[in-house]
C-alpha cells in the first residue's frame, strides 16, 4: 500500500517530517509512505493517490484525485478538510485530542480558580498580598458546565469528576453518560447556566455556533462566573465579552473571534483575563498520538 502525506504546518509540534513516519514503516513493512514537502509536489501525483494523511484538502482538488478513497487528518474539527462534493471520499478525523485538551482545561480551571492572574500582578509588583486568594474555593466544591459535550468534552468531564467536581454537560443529543455528569439538551441551557461557577465552550465552528455565547447568555451566568473557550472563536465575540465583563469573574481564552488576536484588542487589558494562542493541544506527544491512531486505522 502507498500512503501519501501532506502534513506541513507552521507550528513545529504539528509539522510532520519524514522520520516521524518511521513508526508506520516499522509496524507495516509493506507500507510505502510518500512525504510531500509542498502542495505542488502533492498535486503532481494526484492521479495515483488512494490514501492521504493531510491537514488541508480543498474541494477543488477532488477532480484531480480520481482514485482517492480516504483522507485521514489529525484535526478534530471539520474546518480544513473539505468534503467530496458527492461524498465519494471517506474523511477520518483525529479522536485523540481529549487527553491533551482535558489536561489543558484542567490547568486553566485551576489557574483561574485560585486567582493566578491577580497573583501574577502581585508578583510583578514584588508585593506580598496574602489576601488575594482568601475567597478561593476548592474546585471540588464547585460546578463546571461544558457546552459541547462530544468525546473531547466527555474526556474533560471525566478528569473533573475524578476530583469530585460537579459537571454539567450540554449538547444537542443530551445522551446520558456512565460517569458522574448531568447531561442536558441545548433547550435547557438557560435553566442550568446560573448553576455553573465555570462555563466551558467546546463548540465547533460554523453558522450554528456563530456568536453562541452572546450578551444575553453571558448575563444568564452566575455573577462572578468564569468563562473558558477551547472550541472555536466564533462562539464568543470579543465585544460581547467586554460588554459583560463587570458581571463575570474572569475568562480564559485559547481561541478568539479574530486570530491572531490583534495587539489593539480590548481583551488584552481586561483584569482576570488569560489568553493563549490556540495552543491547548500543542504537546510534544501530538504527532506520536496521531500516528498511533493512524496505525490502528490502517490495521
Amino acid at each position: 500500500m502507498e500512503l501519501h502525506t501532506c502534513l506541513w504546518n507552521d507550528v513545529q509540534a504539528f509539522h510532520f517530517n519524514d522520520v516521524d513516519f518511521d513508526i508506520l514503516r516499522r509496524a507495516m513493512p509493506g507500507l510505502t509512505v510518500v512525504v510531500h514537502a509542498n502542495e505542488s509536489s502533492f498535486l503532481e501525483q494526484a492521479e495515483k493517490v488512494e490514501a492521504v494523511l493531510a491537514w488541508d484538502f480543498k474541494a477543488a482538488w477532488y477532480p484531480q484525485f480520481t482514485n482517492l478513497k480516504w483522507i485521514m487528518t489529525p484535526a478534530a474539527g471539520k474546518d480544513w478538510v473539505e468534503p467530496h462534493p458527492l461524498g465519494k471520499v471517506k474523511i477520518v478525523h483525529g479522536t485523540f485530542h481529549g487527553k491533551l485538551l482535558s489536561e489543558s482545561l484542567l490547568s486553566a480551571l485551576l489557574f483561574m480558580n485560585h486567582q493566578m492572574p491577580r497573583m501574577l500582578d502581585n508578583f510583578r509588583e514584588r508585593a506580598w498580598d496574602r489576601d488575594i486568594q482568601g475567597q478561593s474555593r476548592l474546585l471540588s466544591d464547585q460546578t463546571v458546565m461544558i457546552i459541547g459535550f462530544g468525546h473531547i468534552g466527555q474526556d474533560c468531564a471525566k478528569a473533573l469528576a475524578r476530583m469530585g467536581t460537579c459537571v454539567i454537560g450540554v449538547s444537542r443529543s443530551a445522551t446520558p453518560v456512565s460517569f458522574g455528569a448531568e447531561v442536558y439538551g441545548l433547550e435547557l441551557l438557560a435553566d442550568h447556566l446560573p448553576k455553573a461557577d465555570h462555563v466551558v465552550l467546546l463548540l465547533p465552528g460554523g453558522e450554528e455556533t456563530e456568536r453562541f455565547m452572546d450578551e444575553t447568555r453571558l448575563a444568564m451566568c452566575k455573577k462572578g462566573a468564569y468563562i473558558y473557550n477551547f472550541g472555536r472563536g466564533n462562539a464568543l465575540y470579543s465585544r460581547d465579552l467586554v460588554a459583560s465583563w463587570e458581571h463575570l469573574g474572569g475568562a480564559f481564552l485559547d481561541v478568539t473571534d479574530e486570530e491572531p488576536l490583534p495587539a489593539t484588542s480590548e481583551l488584552w487589558a481586561l483584569k482576570n483575563m488569560m489568553i493563549t494562542p490556540h495552543s491547548s493541544c500543542i504537546y510534544k506527544s501530538y504527532k506520536e498520538a496521531f500516528l498511533k491512531e493512524t496505525l490502528n486505522y490502517l490495521r
